[in-house]
């Protein structure tokens, strides 16, 4: 994986709280008595998870941005 690609942690917390909303607004998963803050801060192994999932999300489209031609 290229490091120009990765991106940065800040970008991968920030569009992880933006999937956790919306998929809570639009019930993908099961409700949850916590916020994003509260989960992350208290499910150290589902927040790496999650985390992972948006990190892999984020990187695919920076390689699809980088792919596509002019």
């Amino acid at each position: 994986m290229s490091e120009a690609m990765r991106p940065a942690d800040g970008e991968i917390e920030a569009a992880a709280r933006v999937l956790f909303e919306e998929g809570s607004r639009h019930h993908w998963w099961p409700t949850f008595e916590k916020s994003n803050d509260e989960f992350v801060a208290t499910d150290e192994i589902g927040k790496e998870e999650f985390y992972d999932i948006v990190d892999r999300i984020l990187f695919a489209a920076s390689k699809a941005r980088l792919s596509r031609t002019p």
